[in-house]
């Protein structure tokens, strides 16, 4: 019932043609936006409560670390499922719900005196990240066509004004309530996602999908009778068919690893993502451990959103004008992030972190104003929304690891250079491994694949998990 009066509301207020690039497409933008200000802002601000939580649990920079992984992780993970529940019930009630998730989350993170159970509390926090995170990104590459980068640029900016905020009022609310309090309050505060999620519209071709689905009753149900029959009967032809139903579900179409391309570009996110993520606990911890006051520290969690604000707009801006290729905008920003982490321990000055917290988040960070465009001309417009939920599955794994890792290094060492280094490598491979595209698919990966000879009753879900018999997995991998 939940579904149809969702998808019944979603009809009415779309009954004319989809504004694209304009009109209603800006109050998607404005909603987006204050949705990631929201979530993701206070996510990264999650440095001034991680200093915090250090002396609070005294658990050790590793162990506490993971407290923001496992969000991280949660956040990237459960993208396909978030964008399939957000194509099957509507991006509003998604969006919606994770904003509920979050602010409970925090609520009960409120009454933690164990950092095993702030680690299940997290969980619930990061699931109703990925919600609001998941569906508000997608469904502004389905409102936008040719200011998409700069729309994209300006959503993840939205989160720089969070982060240059959010860490001053996390500091105040610490001060004056404690660390448990704070939560409560936070909590309270980030539930304003529901407000802006209410916003959303779902855009017409799901729409048109979704009518065309519902007009048989009989068919959904013959469905389900077919998936509870694949549930029951554990054979290996129907193990294979329920992986199959499951993945088309998810829209994970790894045949899309067949375009060399696309291939290379989820190496080089899901490499950067490592070292983009560990900046967001190597800076303030590192300001900690230089001896700084938690006043410094707030200000440094502060330049990377003032960066960030700038800086993404800023790439998303110059991105549109195409004077050059965008892979090589994101290859200059990971060699000038890569090389500023690995002399950092150069330095052992508050001023050279703030200058590094402000060049983490102007130029290795943006690759997020990127991630949208990049994706889209190796795939295309209709592949993107696989495309999208396939390369955030595989940042998931960086994003588990790369904080706790350098806290650990941070622990045996008694500093965190070694993770500075670590984190400029990183950046850097991440980098190199689009400008060596055109050597990498010409000499390395053998011949184009072709989708022509393959028979689909044939195919296994291990080669080919979600096939498609359409003449655009024909790409030439050709490079412009």
């Amino acid at each position: 019932m939940v579904e149809e009066n969702a998808r019944k509301d979603d009809r009415h207020e779309t009954n004319t043609e989809q504004d694209m690039d304009s009109g209603y497409a800006w109050i998607i933008l404005l909603g987006s936006c204050l949705t990631f200000l929201l979530g993701l802002g206070s996510l990264k601000s999650f440095g001034v409560l991680y200093t915090e939580m250090l002396d609070h649990f005294s658990a050790g920079s590793g162990n506490t670390a993971w407290i923001g992984s496992i969000t991280w992780f949660l956040l990237h993970v459960l993208a396909p499922l978030a964008n399939f529940l957000s194509r099957r019930y509507s991006f509003r009630t998604v969006s919606f719900t994770g904003g509920i998730m979050v602010g409970c989350g925090y609520l009960l993170s409120g009454f933690v005196t164990r950092i095993e159970l702030m680690y299940l509390t997290f969980m619930m926090i990061g699931i109703g990240y990925c919600l609001s995170h998941t569906s508000s990104s997608i469904i502004i590459s389905l409102y936008f066509k040719k200011r998409r980068t700069l729309a994209n640029g300006v959503k993840y900016s939205s989160g720089g004004i969070a982060v240059l905020s959010f860490p001053s009022i996390y500091r105040f609310l610490i001060d004056k309530y404690g660390l448990s309090q704070a939560f409560w309050v936070i909590g309270a505060f980030l539930s304003n996602i529901c407000v802006a999620s209410c916003v959303f519209r779902q855009p017409n071709n799901i729409l048109n999908y979704q009518n065309k689905a519902l007009q048989s009753n009989d068919a959904q149900l013959e469905i389900k009778k077919s998936i509870f029959r694949d549930l029951t009967y554990e054979t290996n032809d129907q193990q294979k068919k329920l992986i199959e139903r499951c993945c088309n579900a998810l829209n994970l179409d790894f045949c899309l690893f067949k375009k060399r391309r696309f291939s290379l570009l989820v190496l080089a996110f899901t490499i950067c993502s490592f070292g983009h993520i560990t900046n967001y606990i190597l800076i303030p911890a590192h300001i900690k451990t230089l001896g700084y006051s938690n006043t410094h520290i707030t200000i440094g969690v502060s330049i990377i959103g003032g960066a960030e604000l700038t800086g993404r707009i800023a790439v998303g801006w110059f991105a549109d004008l195409n004077f050059i290729q965008k892979k090589y905008i994101f290859v200059v920003c990971m060699f000038v992030g890569g090389v500023f982490a690995l002399i950092s321990p150069l330095f052992d000055t508050f001023t050279f972190m703030a200058v590094y917290a402000g060049v983490a988040a102007a130029f290795p960070a943006s690759f997020l104003a990127l991630i949208s465009v990049l994706a889209i001309e190796r795939v295309g417009m209709e592949n993107f929304e696989a495309a999208f939920s396939i390369m955030f599955v595989c940042m998931s794994v960086p994003s588990l690891i790369c904080q706790p890792i350098a806290g650990w290094m941070a622990d045996y060492y008694g500093s965190w250079y070694p993770a500075f280094i670590l984190t400029g490598i990183t950046l850097i491979f991440a980098g190199v491994i689009l400008l060596i595209e055109p050597v990498v698919i010409r000499y390395g990966m053998g011949k184009t694949y072709s989708f022509k000879h393959v028979d689909k009753e044939v195919a296994s879900p291990v080669n080919c998990i979600h096939l498609k018999a359409h003449k655009q997995n024909k790409e030439d991998d050709e490079i412009e």
